[in-house]
């Protein structure tokens, strides 16, 4: 005999099933495309106004080790399995790009060249040698590639809040 509070809980893995789901913007689903001007945000819909290139991005972080800026440049290349970081290049620096908590993601393919702003924190990061392997992986770099890898790398990095992405 079942009483209705284990018939309720019969939901219960079907409604954590659907809740995981629908909390996941992963494949880089835009939260805002705008035809006409050929704009898609992803993430935080950011104001495009005052934005700097890798130049003022050092200056700003000159001051204190970390920024909140808005960043242009153009993608180089993104995290190949689910869109989950970003390489932008802005001047002489690349800078690497990774979402706020995750929270969204950026195309898998088809973005390469195409001009960026990013909205969020720059700032100067040690990346370890199983970290720049796990990203060259994501990144489909070849098994040798990746083995080669053997020192840390200081990268310029960015925890974005928004992204617009333009056509």
């Amino acid at each position: 005999m079942m009483t209705s509070n284990m018939k309720c809980l019969r939901w219960v893995p079907v409604l954590v099933v659907f809740a995981v789901g629908a909390g996941c913007s992963g494949g880089g689903e835009a939260v805002e495309s705008d035809p006409e001007t050929g704009r898609t945000y992803y993430g935080s819909v950011i104001d495009l106004d005052g934005a700097v290139d890798a130049d003022g991005l050092r200056a700003a972080l000159e001051e204190g080790g970390r920024a909140a800026v808005r960043f242009e440049g153009e993608i180089t290349a993104t995290c190949g399995k689910k869109g989950c970081w970003m390489d932008v290049a802005s001047g002489e620096d690349t800078v690497f790009v990774r979402f706020l908590d995750y929270g969204f993601f950026v195309p898998t393919e088809g973005v390469e060249g195409k001009r960026t702003i990013v909205e969020g924190e720059a700032f100067f990061d040690t990346l370890t040698v199983d970290m720049l392997r796990h990203y060259a992986d994501d990144a489909g770099e070849s098994e040798a590639y990746i083995a080669a890898i053997s020192e840390p790398e200081l990268q310029l990095a960015f925890t974005a809040t928004g992204v617009m992405i333009e056509d």
